[in-house]
């Protein structure tokens, strides 16, 4: 069982008991919208250092930090299970005719294509059981040539080189998330977990969970509906859902904690 700290409730009328699912359903960008309500809800109380902006579109950085014992922690934050885990660009070498994963240079990208390579994900997607055999994407055709691409291009593309799905360890996730310095994860619905390990010891005093879904990685097309670009990239999604953590940070109990032992 966890330990009891002691400690003050926070006031009674604070927007801890407010529901985010309450906003209109036509409101965009739901997720930044979620990250930046986690915020205001721990930033009311004092609970998020001093200076700290959320990260917004800047994958680089944390959604949000909070404060445990004295320390800053950084949170990653989820809108619900379907959401993106992580990301790598998928690219095509002319020369060679085969796929692999490109993206940036910064060192969780790197760490998330070294995970998907050692994987194996590389071999899959030129693997017949893929698109090994799909022959030359007009997108990189296109590209090779200073060409602008199609409609039909696209059209083409997203026919011949369907979605594929592999199941992935959840390690990965916690790899990629450990390399960015972040530990702990909120999903929507769900609660607050750790990933790979604790640093901040919450799980002596807390229902806090070990994150424990299992994954998938969907290699697929990602383009706009209004113009013809796209581009082909891999996305970690949870496939079997995580179970309940009983730590939430957006609820009045788990908030009542962080508020007793942020100091």
């Amino acid at each position: 069982m966890p330990k009891t700290l002691k400690g003050t409730r926070h006031k009674e009328d604070s927007s801890a008991d407010l529901d985010y699912y309450d906003l209109p359903s036509n409101v965009n960008n739901k997720g930044f919208v979620y990250e930046e309500y986690i915020f205001e809800l721990l930033k009311d109380q004092n609970l998020v250092p001093k200076g700290f902006v959320p990260a917004g579109a800047d994958n680089s950085a944390p959604d949000c930090k909070f404060l445990w014992k004295g320390e800053s922690y950084n949170l990653e934050i989820k809108l619900d299970e379907k959401a993106d885990y992580g990301q790598s660009g998928l690219k095509y070498n002319m020369s060679t005719n085969k796929w692999f994963l490109d993206g940036k240079n910064t060192i969780q990208d790197r760490t998330m294509r070294a995970n998907l390579k050692e994987l194996g994900v590389e071999d899959y997607v030129n693997s017949n059981n893929a698109w090994g055999n799909a022959g030359v994407p007009r997108l990189f055709e296109r590209k090779s040539k200073n060409e602008k691409v199609t409609w039909g291009d696209k059209e083409y593309d997203y026919r011949t080189f369907p979605d594929k799905y592999i199941p992935i360890d959840t390690n990965t996730l916690s790899n990629f998330y450990n390399s960015k310095k972040i530990y702990y994860i909120h999903i929507g619905g769900f609660g607050t977990y750790y990933m790979g390990r604790d640093p901040a010891g919450m799980s002596l005093f807390t229902e806090i969970r070990k994150f424990n879904g299992s994954l998938k990685l969907r290699i697929r097309k990602k383009g706009s509906t209004s113009t013809p670009n796209y581009r082909f990239s891999t996305a970690l999604l949870i496939d079997n859902k995580p179970t309940k953590s009983a730590f939430d940070i957006t609820q009045s109990d788990s908030i009542d904690f962080l508020i007793a032992n942020m100091s």
